[in-house]
This record gives structure tokens, sequence and C-alpha cells, in this order.
């Protein structure tokens, strides 16, 4: 893996920008298509397995943005090219398993003390999905319960930042593209910090803006195309960094026996 200079993470989200105007159009209606995706996380054990598929469809995102910067215009199908190649399929299942566990005791750590101290009755409630059992609830139980939820998603997001290209692109093992994402990771923490930085600030806008039409009683159909829109372009700019970070240090080439299909095949 290579090492890159703090400022590459600014050069990142350029890039990043650069690829969604290119292909604006295709990959936001990729990016829908993903967003409606993620409501079935919410349907019991449907959402469970929804959870599952989230490496593999990153991958097909992923996928999209090397199709874009190569010159080309991406098929909607991209999204879902993981579920044509069985082998890496199975090993970005095995990844989802590992970022869930990641995920939930990273926030278990966090949030143990706090739910111990719950009454039995409401506790109960919340792990039957009952979550108007928390109205009412001390604030500060709140607040790390929020900061529980950010710490699970930052653990799990680290776990496959690099892993999920790594087996994608470049065919290695569940363990061998974990071990290998954190340590580029570990070797890159400064570039990545200022593109967590810059991705940040880059939400700040879009998230008063939100609260800004939300505060003039705007009609409700135009302000959820609207926040969905945002919310959709912001996950892009994010996986287009993803892209571009990995490419930068690691390359995309892939092994020569176990080449994915073709765009044909993916739309047979």
């Amino acid at each position: 893996m290579n090492r890159v200079p703090a400022m590459r993470g600014l050069a990142w989200l350029a890039g990043s920008l650069a690829l969604l105007r290119m292909q604006a159009l295709r990959l936001l209606l990729i990016g829908l298509v993903l967003q409606f995706l993620t409501g079935f996380s919410q349907a019991g054990p449907l959402g469970f397995l929804f959870v599952l598929a989230i490496p593999a469809l990153t991958a097909g995102v992923l996928q999209a943005m090397h199709t874009v910067a190569g010159g080309q215009r991406p098929q909607l199908m991209m999204l879902f090219s993981a579920f044509s190649v069985p082998a890496r399929l199975l090993r970005l299942l095995v990844l989802a398993l590992v970022m869930l566990a990641a995920g939930m005791l990273a926030a278990g750590a966090l949030l143990s003390s706090s739910l111990a101290a719950l009454d039995p009755e409401v506790l109960a409630r919340l792990e039957q999905g009952d979550m108007s059992a928390l109205k009412g609830a001390d604030p500060e139980l709140l607040r790390q319960m929020l900061l529980s939820l950010c710490l699970g998603i930052m653990a799990s997001g680290a776990i496959g930042y690099f892993a999920i290209p790594l087996v994608w692109f470049r065919g290695l093992s569940a363990s061998a593209a974990l071990l290998t994402g954190l340590g580029a990771l570990l070797r890159n923490v400064l570039p990545l910090l200022v593109l967590a930085t810059c991705m940040t600030l880059l939400a700040m806008p879009v998230l008063a803006l939100v609260a800004m039409l939300m505060s003039t009683g705007a009609a409700s159909t135009v302000l959820t195309v609207l926040v969905l829109f945002l919310l959709v372009t912001y996950q892009l700019v994010m996986f287009g960094a993803q892209y571009l970070s990995f490419r930068e240090l690691f390359g995309t080439g892939q092994p020569e026996d176990e080449q994915r299909p073709g765009d044909d095949q993916l739309l047979a």
C-alpha cells in the first residue's frame, strides 16, 4: 500500500465531486435505488438481510465510480455487481458479519453501564424495538445512546472502508482484506482525518439548509424530495472519495483467475 500526504484527503474530496459531475444523473439514479433499499433495514428479519448486503451494495457503487473514472456510463445494475460473483459475495458477507459485530461491541461498550441502570420493563420494551419507551427518558441517557450509535457506525465503517474494495477489486480473502485495510487506515490516518473533517464541514451547510426549510413550513413533498436529493448526493460524494482513496493507495487491479462479468452479462 502507498502512504500519502495529509492534504491528499482534500484532493480525494475534490476528485469525488468531479466524478459526480461527470455522470450526475446516472450516479444519482444508483444512489436513489440504494436509498430506497435502505428502507428495508427497518423491516424485521428482512432488515437484517439488508444489513448483511450493505458491503455487497457498497462494492456495486464503487464499481460504478470505477466505471465513471474510466470515462464510461455506469449501468443501474452495477449496484448489484457483487451478487453475480458468488466467491466475492461470500467474502463480503463475512465482512458484513465482522462489521456488524464490531459496531455492536463498540456501541455496547459505551452504553452498557447506562442501560444497566434502566428500569427492566423499559429495557425489555427497547429490546423488542419499541423506541417509544424512551419518552421522558433522561437526556443524558439519550445523549449517550446517540454517541454509542455514532461510535458503532464509525467502528463498522473503519473496518469496511478499505476491506470492501480490497475484496471486490483485488479479490483478497475477508481476513486478508481486514488486516490490509486496517493497516492502510493506520498508515494514512492523516489524509483520512482531513477527508473526514472536510466531509463534516460539507455536511454543516446541508443540515443548516434542511433546518431552515423545516422552519419555514415549506410543502412537505418538496421538502422531502430536497432532503432526499441532498442525502443521496452526500452519500455519493462519500463513495467517490472512498473509491479515489482506495485507488491511490492500492490501485484497482484484479487477479486473473477471478474476473468479474462484463456489463453485458450484468444487464442480461
